[in-house]
C-alpha cells in the first residue's frame, strides 16, 4: 500500500518555437510549461463537489500562472531548455481529505521553493491516492537564475514532506528503497550471476560447514574471498581475492551481518562440537576411536611370478590403502568462481567487439573513430525525434502512434549506444596494445648495450 511519496523531474520546451500563447491561445500548441500547467489544472481532476477548485498559486495567480511565469522567463531571456520543474506528492488512500491534502501541498511548496520561485499547486482527486502536483517556474523571479536540480534538493523535498506528514499524523516511508544500479539491472537481464547473490550463496555454503570464525574465514579464502573483521574496524567486510572493492556484509542482508553470522556459528558449535571443520575438510580426522590393540603385522617375501612384479604389487597395495581410507585422498581443486564470472563477462564483450570488427570490416583505428562519429550523429538525430514524440505525448490529445514510435526509438538508441561502446573498447585495446609494444621496444633498446657486454664476457 503506497504511503506519502514525492518525485520531481524537469519539463523541457518543444523544439518547434511557438507563437506567443497569451497573444493567440487558440492557435498555439502548448509548450512544455503550458502542458504541465494544463495537466495540473485539469478540471476533471481538481474539482471538489463541483464548486471548489483545489488549485493555488504561489507568487502568481492560478488563472494567469502560465503567462506570469512566461513573462519572468522572457524578462531574463531564459525561454529555452528546462522551462519548469514538475513534482508531485501523494498520500496513503483514505488518510487525508482533499482540503487537508491541498493545504499540506501549499505548505510544502512555500517551504521548499517559496523564497525564489513561482509555483502552481493543484490537488488531483481522480485516483484513490490523493496527490498534489507542483509546477515550478525554472527561472527565479528574484535574480533570474535557473533552478539547479541536485540530489540534495530532492532530499530536502522528501524530508520536509515527511515532516509535514508527521505533524499531521500521516504515514511516512521510513526507509525508502533506492533504484537498482543500471549495470546490476543489465546483468540481471542477461541472466548473469549477480555479485551480491553469489556472495550470499557462498556464505551460506561455508556457514553450513564451519562453527568458528577462524574456520569460517579459512573456508571463505578457499572459495576465493578475503574475510576481514578486526577490532579497529566498524564493519565486517568481504572481498574477492582477484580484486574489486570490499563489501560490508550487512549490505547483503540482515541475516548476513556479523551478529547473525556469529549466532549461526555458535549454534553449529553447540550442535557439532569443536571438530566440525575437521569432519568436513580433514580426511585424516575421524571421530571413531582407534582400536586399543593392533595385531603385529607379518612381512612376506614374494616368490614365483610376484618376485619380478614388485612395483605393480606395490601400486595395488596403495590402491587398497586409498580405498580403505588409510591414506588421505587428494583435496578437490579450488574453483575461484568470482574470477571465472569476471572472465565470462570479458568474453561476452570480446565477442561483441569481434562481431563488430568483422561485420564492419575495420582495418585501422581511424575507420573505427570515423564510425563512432557516424554513430554519434545517428544517436543525436534519434534523440531529437524521440523528444518530439515525448512532446506529442504531453498534448491534450496525443497521436495514437506516438507511444509506440517512442518505444521503437528507445530500442534503436540502445542498440546504437551498445555498438558505440564496443567501438570505444576496440580503440582503447588497440591503443593499449600499441603502447605496450612501444614500451617493449624501448626496453629492448635499453638492454642492447648490456647484452653486448655479456656477449663479450662470454667470448673472453
Amino acid at each position: 500500500m503506497p504511503l506519502a511519496t514525492t518525485k520531481i523531474w524537469p519539463v523541457r520546451d518543444s523544439l518547434r518555437r511557438v507563437v506567443d500563447y497569451a497573444a493567440n491561445p487558440d492557435k498555439t500548441e502548448y509548450s512544455g510549461l503550458a502542458q504541465a500547467l494544463h495537466y495540473a489544472e485539469n478540471d476533471a481532476k481538481t474539482t471538489l463537489q463541483e464548486t471548489a477548485q483545489l488549485v493555488s498559486g504561489v507568487h502568481c495567480r492560478p488563472e494567469t500562472a502560465w503567462a506570469e511565469m512566461r513573462s519572468v522567463q522572457e524578462q531574463f531571456g531564459k525561454t529555452e531548455g528546462v522551462v519548469a520543474m514538475h513534482a508531485y506528492q501523494s498520500f496513503k488512500p483514505g488518510e487525508v481529505t482533499p482540503e487537508q491534502c491541498h493545504a499540506i501541498g501549499v505548505k510544502l511548496a512555500r517551504k521548499v521553493w517559496g523564497d525564489r520561485f513561482q509555483m502552481l499547486v493543484a490537488t488531483h482527486l481522480n485516483t484513490d491516492c490523493l496527490h498534489n502536483h507542483f509546477v515550478i517556474n525554472a527561472v527565479s523571479y528574484v535574480d533570474g537564475k535557473k533552478y539547479e536540480q541536485r540530489r540534495s534538493q530532492y532530499q530536502d523535498l522528501r524530508r520536509i514532506s515527511d515532516q509535514l506528514c508527521r505533524e499531521n499524523a500521516l504515514s511516512v516511508i521510513e526507509k525508502p528503497k533506492g533504484k537498482k544500479p543500471l549495470p546490476l539491472y543489465q546483468a540481471q537481464g542477461r541472466g548473469e550471476p549477480l555479485r551480491y547473490q553469489t556472495m550470499r550463496e557462498d556464505i551460506q555454503t561455508v556457514l553450513s560447514r564451519t562453527n568458528t570464525e577462524q574456520d569460517f574465514a579459512r573456508v571463505l579464502r578457499q572459495q576465493g574471498y578475503l574475510w576481514r573483521r578486526e577490532e579497529g574496524r566498524k564493519y565486517a567486510t568481504l572481498r574477492s581475492l582477484d580484486g574489486g572493492r570490499a563489501v560490508r556484509v550487512y549490505r547483503l542482508g540482515a541475516e548476513y551481518d556479523w551478529p547473525a553470522l556469529e549466532r549461526a556459528l555458535a549454534k553449529n558449535f553447540a550442535r557439532y562440537g569443536p571438530h566440525f571443520y575437521d569432519l568436513n575438510f580433514n580426511p585424516k580426522y575421524s571421530l571413531q576411536p582407534r582400536p586399543a590393540y593392533r595385531p603385529p603385522t607379518r612381512r612376506y617375501r614374494c616368490r614365483g611370478m610376484f618376485a619380478h612384479q614388485k612395483s605393480s604389487l606395490f601400486r595395488l597395495y596403495l590402491y587398497y590403502c586409498y580405498q580403505l581410507g588409510i591414506y588421505p585422498k587428494r583435496p578437490a581443486p579450488r574453483v575461484n568462481w568470482p574470477e571465472i564470472n569476471a572472465l565470462w563477462r570479458d568474453i561476452g564483450k570480446t565477442l561483441e567487439e569481434l562481431h563488430l570488427t568483422s561485420q564492419r570490416g575495420f582495418s585501422t583505428v581511424a575507420e573505427v573513430k570515423a564510425h563512432r562519429e557516424v554513430l554519434a550523429g545517428q544517436i543525436n538525430a534519434l534523440f531529437q525525434e524521440r523528444a518530439d514524440c515525448a512532446r506529442q505525448l504531453r498534448w491534450k490529445k496525443p497521436p495514437p502512434e506516438a507511444a509506440q514510435r517512442r518505444a521503437e526509438l528507445t530500442r534503436q538508441i540502445a542498440a546504437l549506444r551498445k555498438e558505440d561502446a564496443a567501438a570505444q573498447r576496440i580503440i582503447e585495446k588497440v591503443e593499449k596494445t600499441a603502447a605496450c609494444r612501444e614500451e617493449y621496444r624501448r626496453q629492448q633498446e635499453r638492454d642492447k648495450p648490456r647484452q653486448k657486454r655479456r656477449d663479450k664476457d662470454r667470448i673472453r
